[in-house]
């Protein structure tokens, strides 16, 4: 295993990149580092396979592959697909090659989990209470709480290649930067965290991220024009054109939140303007809506069930159990939901819109008012070919998210070094 550490030293290859001599040498480490990549974001494959994808030779693929296999980096998998021979070898990366820390943070709290390559989580979910502000020492605690699970966990830390973040606000993934949230001043949130952890970090709008971990861990991997919608305390989109991500000119693509589609003066948005989508259809209004419903019935099942503290998901479970208020509230959100959608769909004609966030356990009270909105505002033909799907990656969908966004960029600097 000391091969795996010394040879290939996935936390840093840079640092072994730089220590490598002749041409030859650089280009096989780079070589390695490319069939790694393409192993762990597209699963196991035939050395011809591997080879197309990546642009190498057959002979080189075969020659590198060996030398992975001896630094347990990558494993025999079984037999491909016969093309009229004898059936090929099948390689994949092994399940303990490395692992990725994966941090899904909201406007309240932190989760942490770690997945192994296969994008299989292989610790129970840590969480903590850790509410976002631009308080320096949050993110000292953000860290210290993801530290602890690395070192609680029986994988050796050098084992641990990356950490990958989800979050709230207008996030800049390229440069690593949230211009809501932790503000960091000269230094972006990515650099002062890889000091921290000494690894890569990678970060990421949740919206944004989740959409990515449904396209590329969900059951419609052959959707290639996708949107999601998370609605939890807020409204998040993710776009997925064409196979990819899409991130918009300055990376802030998604804030379908703050569109003011509304003539609504009474409530102001956390973004200073009214009438905007949120101020409606979150789950900070539904939870607006939620009090002034208790208020009118003391003795209803929403107001049993909030007692001790009142949140989107109380109301979804009040609905679910048969609170006409709670399911009324559902629609009359879903409604205004559906219509913000019906615009996306006349903007960007998608295949699948995928509904996910603390409101998609509603189930038929959202998607009904939904489908409703779009017979209502958005042309036929448009819609007609469009799927509406609730999430299915349930509640560890955030995780897989930060482990999506790890997925899509690891390697990129050994990948595109000259």
């Amino acid at each position: 295993m000391q091969q795996f550490i010394s040879g290939m030293n996935l936390i840093d290859p840079i640092v072994v990149l730089e220590k490598k001599e002749g041409v030859v040498e650089i280009k096989n480490y780079v070589n390695k580092i490319k069939i790694i990549k393409e192993l762990y974001t597209s699963g196991s494959n035939t050395a011809s396979n591997i080879g197309q994808a990546v642009g190498i030779s057959l002979p080189t693929v075969n020659l590198l592959l060996t030398d992975l296999l001896e630094e347990q980096l990558v494993v025999k998998e079984g037999r491909g697909q016969s093309q009229g021979g004898r059936k090929p070898d099948l390689y994949g990366l092994g399940g303990e090659s490395f692992y990725i820390l994966a941090i899904d943070l909201n406007r309240f709290s932190a989760r942490v989990a770690i997945f192994n390559t296969k994008n299989e989580r292989v610790s129970k979910i840590h969480s903590k209470n850790i509410p976002l502000n631009n308080d320096p020492k949050t993110i000292d605690s953000i860290f210290e709480f993801s530290n602890s699970v690395i070192e609680n966990s029986e994988i050796a830390s050098d084992k641990i290649i990356a950490v990958g973040i989800t979050m709230p606000g207008l996030v800049d993934g390229v440069s690593g930067v949230n211009h809501t949230y932790l503000k960091t001043g000269k230094k972006s949130l990515k650099e002062l965290l890889e000091k921290k952890f000494g690894r890569k970090v990678f970060i990421e709008n949740d919206a944004r991220a989740k959409t990515l971990a449904e396209f590329r861990f969900g059951p419609n991997k052959s959707c290639k024009d996708v949107l999601g919608v998370f609605v939890d305390w807020g409204i998040g989109l993710g776009i997925i054109i064409e196979g990819k991500l899409y991130r918009g000119y300055s990376g802030f693509s998604g804030e379908f939140s703050h569109s003011p589609l509304f003539d609504n003066k009474e409530i102001s948005c956390t973004c200073g303007k009214r009438g905007c989508l949120e101020t409606v259809a979150s789950g900070t209004a539904i939870v607006r809506l939620a009090k002034d419903a208790i208020a009118l019935d003391g003795d209803s099942i929403l107001a049993r069930m909030s007692q001790k503290n009142l949140d989107p998901t109380i109301v979804v479970d009040a609905a679910i159990a048969g609170d006409q208020r709670a399911i009324s509230i559902l629609s009359d959100v879903g409604l205004d939901l559906g219509r913000g959608i019906a615009i996306l769909i006349q903007l960007l004609n998608p295949e699948l819109i995928i509904i996910g966030g603390a409101i998609a356990e509603a189930k038929q009270y959202i998607t009904t008012p939904i489908q409703q909105a779009l017979n209502i505002y958005s042309m036929a033909k448009l819609r007609e070919k469009t799927e509406i799907q609730l999430s299915q990656l349930g509640t560890e969908v955030g995780l897989k998210g930060a482990v999506a966004i790890v997925n899509e960029h690891i390697f990129e600097d050994i990948i595109q070094y000259n």
